[in-house]
């Protein structure tokens, strides 16, 4: 198989453990302060200036950007965000409220009309436009 074990595609007898934990490893690494992660869902997107993806994506209190993964390729810019938590933190802001927040990316080369893509979901993420309303 020349494709990377996508969890959304996993399927034990098409992929040998040792890509699985490759994939893991790339798109999933751990907490480098031991705090348990959720994927973060990518809202939008738009590149602010040539080399400079801002993504945007939902986070309520308590959370904070853990890990943003970036592939690039040359029709496409996959992406996966990992946002990480204190449990205790989480509680005391009670109510789950989301917040569509910036998550900047610099990337070795301008967009340039390539897709961006949401590893998590295989899908492209759509334009970001801002409603100053």
């Amino acid at each position: 198989m020349s494709r990377d074990p996508h969890p959304n595609h996993w399927n034990e007898a098409e992929f040998p453990d040792d890509a699985h934990a490759r994939w893991l490893e790339k798109w999933a690494p751990e907490c480098p302060i031991g705090l348990p992660q959720r994927v973060a869902v990518c809202l939008g997107q738009r590149e602010r200036e040539p080399g400079r993806l801002q993504l945007r994506v939902a986070m309520c209190g308590g959370e904070g950007i853990c890990e943003t993964i970036v592939e690039e390729a040359e029709d496409t810019v996959r992406v996966r965000v990992l946002l990480c938590y204190d449990e205790e933190r989480v509680a005391e802001y009670g109510k789950r409220e989301y917040v569509n927040c910036p998550v900047h990316v610099y990337l070795e080369s301008p967009l340039a009309g390539r897709t961006v893509i949401d590893v998590q979901t295989d899908e492209p993420v759509p334009l970001f436009v801002p409603d100053w309303e």
